[in-house]
């Protein structure tokens, strides 16, 4: 089973390149050779219970990305991997924060203290109670281990969930951006945005029923202030019979409680991949939302359903036409990169389940 995917300039020739790895085996990096060549495999390497969600970020100050991601729920650390440059080979790898919980589902790196300091922003979905969100400062020797200054933004965040024996779900997904519109970024996981003020985290639940989010931050209708989209990523894999939802949310006044939905598309078969960018070239936010599909543990109302791959259209004021982009071919974790400096949008993802998922699949923009 595929687990991580991330796409970025690993060997920063300018091109982007794409990290990819099963829940255990080999973690591997493809360079991007450029539009009509082959990708070439290499290693990074040799893995066990790794999970989704990773990032590519310079730690190291040294002009090219180093990968962070996490355990799944067979381990309990959260791990980095030194990028080693022109030299090759394996990657080091070294514990960024072993926190006792299994499972890092998220990971992302931002300002989200307001005091120009960046942090690694993650989410940890077997503690105690729920899912437990963490933050940690960037160090300025990440060769440490682990990292010192490991905060608790939040511990223990759950959504209803019928589906599941206990009746709850651990939140899932984690995003960075300004939502109430103070200039300096909150963290968004799950369905609750987090502010911290005078050094305590604050917490406001902006969405319900939404469970295992994936989470994007932008101005959606044009008004110059953000809002937050959601898309549930592993519904039926957790017990819902209906599916799930992808939609979009935007405060009707007091930003504290719950947001007014816009729902998307409904009955989707575990949307867990979502993206919002210009992709149409309207100067507007569009939304690409994937399905996963081919899930051996779909209700009897999936069985046979194809997955799809959906764009949805900004019109202007959060009117939104739907554009089917492939029927029939799973999609997880998509990303969305110039792969070949066209100045367009490609779409990079692979299947998680079904006959097709060791393949790394790529869409490439017609302009």
């Amino acid at each position: 089973m595929n687990t991580l995917l991330v796409v970025g300039d690993v060997n920063s020739d300018g091109r982007p390149d794409i990290v990819l790895s099963g829940r255990n085996g080999n973690l591997a990096w493809f360079e991007n050779r450029g539009q009509g060549k082959p990708w070439e495999r290499h290693p990074i390497d040799d893995i066990t219970n790794l999970e989704c969600g990773g990032c590519l970020y310079d730690l190291m100050g040294k002009g090219r990305p180093d990968l962070i991601n996490g355990s799944d729920y067979g381990s309990v650390d959260l791990l980095w991997w030194e990028n080693p440059g022109a030299a090759g080979g394996k990657w080091v790898k070294r514990i960024v924060a072993p926190t006792g919980n299994r499972q890092f589902h998220d990971t992302l790196i931002g300002d989200v203290t307001g005091d120009g300091s960046l942090s690694l922003v993650f989410t940890n979905q077997h503690g105690r109670g729920g899912t437990w969100v963490y933050r940690v400062p960037l160090p300025q020797d990440p060769r440490q281990s682990p990292w010192p200054g490991l905060e608790v933004i939040v511990d223990g965040i759950t959504e209803v969930n019928p589906g599941r024996p206990e009746g709850v779900q651990p939140e899932e997904g984690v995003a960075i951006g300004d939502v109430d519109g103070d200039g300096k970024n909150e963290v968004v996981a799950g369905t609750h945005w987090y502010k911290k003020v005078k050094g305590a985290w604050q917490r406001h639940k902006f969405a319900s029923g939404y469970i295992t989010t994936k989470i994007q931050i932008a101005d959606i209708d044009g008004d110059g202030k953000n809002e937050i989209v959601l898309s549930e990523g592993d519904p039926c894999v957790y017990g819902r019979t209906r599916g799930g939802k992808a939609g979009w949310f935007k405060p009707k006044g007091d930003l504290t409680a719950l947001w007014e939905e816009h729902v998307l598309e409904d009955n989707l078969l575990d949307a867990h991949s979502l993206r919002v960018a210009d992709l149409c070239g309207n100067g507007r936010a569009d939304i690409l939302v994937g399905e996963v599909g081919f899930a051996d543990h779909a209700t009897d109302a999936y069985v046979g359903k194809q997955p799809q791959l959906l764009i949805f259209e900004n019109t202007g004021k959060g009117e939104f036409t739907r554009h089917l982009i492939d029927e029939g071919t799973g999609c997880h974790d998509a990303w969305l990169a110039d792969l070949y400096g066209r100045r367009v949008l490609d779409i990079v993802t692979r299947p998680l389940h079904g006959p097709e998922k060791w393949n790394l699949h790529v869409y490439e923009r017609e302009r």
